[in-house]
C-alpha cells in the first residue's frame, strides 16, 4: 500500500493519462521552445514513473 496517493495514482494511471498530463505541464509550464518538444514531454513522463515507484516497504 502507498503512502502518497500521488505515487500511487501515476502508478495506476495508464501511458495515455500520463502523456496527457506531461503534454499540459509542457504547454503551462515550459518555455514556448520545449512545450512542444517530444523529448521534453517523455521526461515528464519518466519522472512521473520514478515518482510512483515503491519506496521502503511499500507494494504495488
Amino acid at each position: 500500500m502507498y503512502s502518497n496517493k500521488l505515487a500511487e495514482a501515476f502508478a495506476k494511471a495508464s501511458e495515455t493519462d500520463k502523456v496527457e498530463l506531461a503534454h499540459f505541464l509542457a504547454n503551462n509550464l515550459d518555455d514556448a521552445e520545449h512545450a512542444h518538444d517530444s523529448a521534453r514531454v517523455r521526461e515528464y513522463v519518466a519522472a512521473f514513473d520514478r515518482f510512483a515507484a515503491p519506496k521502503n516497504g511499500e507494494r504495488f
